[in-house]
């Protein structure tokens, strides 16, 4: 919750409180001035629960007032955009807990071993990473590992068959102390610690389509949304995935600057839609490359408050993937004028970039 929303909530509590019990005090002295005695049975509970509310709009008031000083104080000092970035990243970095960072290089290891072992034979290569922490536009906060089980095309008779295998051999050597869940295209493994975070894996096993080594091409098994449904199947180019954000190292670092954006302001943006919006918005045909952290941002922002109304954001590497069609319009417009309206108030006020990262 943003620094705004703080101020009022803690005046509204503060204000409903001061008047609530200063009110009950008051009808205490009226009854005792009296010479009456003050009970429960003649206490006007409706009359304090009216003022306390009365006292709520004068607090969160007094809130509101109270941030917009410190913000107008604030924006007098000088502010640096690219530092107060360059923080917050370095806040996020995956090495900032080494300890956890190290624990997952361990887990990874280990899956990857187990897999590589069972599949050495039907596998084009070994297991490869994928995702976020492959394309290093991961944050320390949030994330797990994507790897890709890649096999001949022959090894399996179906997909299903492919997909339930590789299931079963994970269940088998890891649901000791894993949960293994079924996903759409993925099996899930999150390993739990008493000591610290959950680490989880997606493993994604496909089957080459022509020449995996040439094209980096795979067809995935989708798991059906109900039991009594099949399944089908869909194509994916996962070279195009995993080399979205080779050799933009900009793009990276507003990647993972929007995926925390994300997160403190709990807006429901798929990370596939910020990593081709942010490249395309830092494409020459778009925005381009600003030296900027904050400019790049901020066109980042606007390009996916403008590109996620549309009905489609075609995924890149699969182009029957409609990125946005798990959103409705309702979070899509949400979004969109979330976004706008962050970016306008940067423009107005160079310090509300220190506000939209508040956790």
């Amino acid at each position: 919750m943003r620094s705004k929303g703080k101020y009022i909530i803690k005046g509204a509590l503060l204000g409903s409180g001061i008047i609530a019990i200063s009110d009950i005090l008051l009808q205490w002295f009226d009854y005792n001035k009296r010479g009456d005695e003050f009970t429960w049975e003649n206490y006007d509970g409706k009359r304090t629960l009216k003022n306390s509310l009365i006292g709520a709009s004068l607090g969160g008031g007094i809130g509101y007032l109270t941030d917009e000083l410190k913000r107008n104080k604030e924006n007098k000092n000088p502010f640096h955009s690219s530092e107060y970035l360059k923080g917050i990243l370095k806040d996020e970095h995956l090495k900032a807990d080494s300890k956890f960072y190290n624990n997952v290089l361990k887990y990874r290891k280990k899956v990857k071993e187990k897999l590589s072992n069972k599949f050495n034979a039907g596998l084009v290569n070994s297991p490869e990473d994928a995702g976020s922490f492959h394309k290093r536009t991961a944050i320390g906060s949030n994330y797990d590992l994507d790897i890709i089980l890649p096999f001949h095309k022959n090894y399996y008779p179906t997909l299903e068959n492919m997909y339930n295998d590789v299931f079963e051999t994970i269940e088998e050597s890891f649901s000791s102390n894993a949960k293994i869940t079924k996903q759409k295209k993925s099996i899930g493994i999150t390993f739990y610690s008493q000591d610290e975070e959950d680490i989880h894996f997606d493993i994604v096993p496909g089957r080459e389509i022509n020449n995996y080594d040439l094209e980096k091409k795979l067809n995935l098994y989708i798991n059906p949304n109900w039991a009594w449904q099949k399944g089908s199947s869909a194509k994916s180019k996962v070279g195009i995935d995993k080399d979205l954000m080779v050799n933009k190292p900009k793009a990276r670092r507003i990647v993972k600057l929007l995926k925390i954006y994300r997160d403190r302001n709990q807006l429901e943006l798929p990370t596939t839609i910020i990593d081709q919006c942010v490249v395309a918005a830092l494409s020459d045909e778009n925005y381009g490359i600003n030296k900027s952290d904050k400019n790049n941002l901020m066109n980042s922002m606007l390009f996916i408050a403008k590109n996620i109304k549309n009905e489609k954001i075609i995924d890149l590497s699969n182009s029957n993937n409609n990125l946005s069609s798990k959103l409705t319009d309702t979070q899509k417009f949400d979004i969109a004028s979330f976004l706008i309206k962050d970016v306008n108030r940067i423009k107005q006020e160079p310090n509300y970039l220190k506000v939209i990262f508040e956790s």
